[in-house]
């Protein structure tokens, strides 16, 4: 097994002389396509033999008896909070970097007897654990056998800790992996990946602190960790800014952070930016990852984020839109990078009918892995948008979308399978372009984004994400199905209606003639079943489903739009979609929007 596998040990320590004392463990050894839960449980499994495990971890895995000589062993010492997942999560972070595609684990049982710390007689005969007086937590049986004097020169240092707060002298804590989980606000640990979401401030100018709550309460409610508050230098942000953290502390375990639009702030205006940010990097609700307050951005090539810590006064954690370049993935002042590609044809706002690759994925991951740093990922549902003359900044395109949202979320899934720990919805509330997956009916001012965005419901695509997120929080593959539904999208009108003589741009937007005139049904089952559309006065579709998620294209007619689900497991649902397919203009205009609804 040694010839062919790198064994990945918890700590990267340097050599002491000192007894040559063993602790009995185990070395777990799987491919790397196993699950990070599964590794995860097979720690748990062999720490703790009397727990009942999730699911038989052990079948994916070779096991090996491995006594680890005791300075190289990293042992984790429990808090009244930490429970024994959160200490495999850590053993398993510490070794989710091993070489040549494989995991390696070193793991030991989470109680050994006290009476003879050093016994190398294999660690599954350990008996069961135990709370009483023979048995002693791991990290003291460490602390034992080490001089004390050694003690402290084998902890990591604390940039490399998954953890801000200082780390107990008794034992020393894994380090993180190049891909570590962030901490949140306050310093408490935040173990596993994370989902937020894009808010684009500059359009609520008139919310309240209780809107701010409604919004938190339900992007929480779905598994988002936070909100990427996009701001400009409207003169209403820091009393918006203010109001979003006072409701994310008022919620609690909801995170901040702000994302500069580099639209409005300039890449010489170091001082603008590191001023609002001391405003609120010590906020409760102010995400931090190792202590460093999180910040982020659109565009802004070129701006000194080392140049703003040193004003702010303390480190940041800067994960900004930058191009994937080795100059920027070795940048002094950042932690890791954000790409705003999130639809095919973007990166030269050309239309291309074409679904999204992991390509500009790829070249992130290829300039910052090496560089040991961070990628935020990015995930939207759709793209439209429809401005005329009627402002300055006229655009009228869209990018292929009607399938994006699957397509990207089983991307996310892998993409985390490969490390990524961050990935960022775009957007919450950018009714102007379409990828809203927030409420529309909220305090928000209106830039002409109405004539396309009103009356079209994008929750669907909300409540669509909550398997995956979960699946990736996780560490899964796979979609989390804790909830059977159908969710269906479509546009509001047929592809060829002609609204050149009263349309506000007067022309279809660029990109119209890749969409076909489909509706998308997405099943969500436990156990597979049945679904039945009806299109207008179409042919019925009636298809037989699979567990899981699975995704089908019914093509569209003018009419009613009606659904039924029936599962396998027992659900029977039905309904009618709330905007009805027509021929024509959608209030005088092109409107490739959609709308979305759910069947449950």
């Amino acid at each position: 097994m040694l010839s062919s596998t790198f064994v990945f040990t918890l700590l990267p320590l340097l050599f002491v002389p000192v007894e040559a004392a063993v602790i009995p463990a185990r070395r777990l050894v799987a491919e790397r396509d196993v699950s990070f839960e599964s590794v995860r449980n097979a720690v748990v499994a062999f720490a703790q033999p009397s727990l009942e495990p999730i699911s038989d971890p052990t079948s994916a895995f070779d096991f090996e008896d491995a006594p680890i000589p005791t300075p190289f062993f990293a042992a984790v010492q429990p808090t009244p909070t930490q429970t024994l997942e959160d200490v495999a999560n850590a053993q398993v972070f510490a070794a989710e970097q091993g070489e040549q595609g494989h995991w390696v684990v070193y793991t030991t049982s989470s109680w050994i007897p006290a009476a003879d710390p050093a016994s190398t007689s294999p660690s599954q005969d350990q008996p069961e654990p135990s709370t009483g007086p023979a048995y002693q937590p791991v990290n003291s049986v460490v602390s034992s056998l080490l001089p004390s004097s050694l003690i402290p020169s084998l902890l990591p240092t604390a940039p490399t800790s998954l953890n801000s707060s200082p780390l107990p002298t008794s034992a020393p804590f894994p380090t993180a992996s190049p891909h570590p989980a962030p901490p949140t606000g306050g310093g408490d640990y935040l173990p596993g990946k994370h989902v937020f979401a894009h808010f684009m401030v500059g359009i609520v100018s008139t919310y309240h602190q209780q809107d701010w709550v409604n919004d938190i309460k339900l992007a929480k409610e779905k598994g988002i960790t936070g909100f990427a508050l996009n701001i400009g230098v409207d003169p209403y942000t820091q009393d918006q800014l203010d109001l979003a953290y006072a409701a994310a502390e008022a919620v609690g375990d909801f995170q901040m952070f702000i994302s500069f639009d580099f639209n409005w702030y300039k890449p010489d205006d170091t001082n603008g930016v590191a001023t609002m940010m001391k405003r609120y990097v010590d906020k409760p609700a102010q995400l931090l990852v190792n202590g460093k307050p999180f910040v982020s951005s659109f565009i802004g090539d070129g701006f000194n984020w080392k140049a703003c810590a040193e004003i702010v006064g303390r480190e940041i954690y800067a994960v900004p839109f930058f191009q994937p370049t080795s100059e920027h993935a070795n940048d002094p002042g950042v932690s890791g990078l954000f790409s705003w590609a999130a639809w095919p044809g973007q990166l030269d706002n050309q239309p291309l009918k074409a679904n999204m690759t992991l390509d500009r994925d790829e070249a992130y991951l290829d300039v910052l892995d090496p560089a040991g740093k961070q990628y935020m990922a990015p995930a939207s549902p759709w793209f439209f948008t429809h401005f005329g003359p009627e402002v300055p900044y006229s655009k009228n395109w869209l990018f292929y979308s009607e399938s994006l949202w699957k397509t990207r979320w089983e991307q996310i899934l892998e993409l985390g399978s490969r490390g990524v720990n961050f990935v960022e919805i775009v957007t919450w509330n950018d009714y102007g372009e379409a990828h809203h997956v927030g409420p529309y009916n909220t305090p928000h001012t209106d830039d002409g984004a109405s004539k396309w965005a009103e009356g079209l419901d994008h929750s669907a695509m909300l409540e669509f994400a909550v398997p995956y997120i979960e699946a990736f929080k996780q560490g899964k593959r796979e979609p989390v199905i804790n909830k059977e539904m159908l969710v269906y999208w479509h546009r509001p009108h047929m592809k060829d209606a002609n609204c050149d003589a009263t349309d506000n741009c007067g022309s279809k937007p660029k990109g119209w003639d890749y969409v076909d005139d489909v509706l998308f049904v997405s099943t969500m089952t436990s156990n597979g079943g049945t679904v039945i559309v009806n299109s207008g006065s179409g042919t019925p579709f009636i298809q037989t489903v699979e567990a899981g998620v699975q995704t089908f294209e019914v093509p569209m007619q003018v009419g009613e739009q009606r659904f039924q689900l029936l599962t396998n497991a027992g659900l029977s649902a039905g309904g009618s979609s709330n905007v009805t397919v027509t021929d024509s203009c959608w209030n005088g205009i092109y409107n490739f929007n959609f709308h979305s609804g759910i069947i449950a």
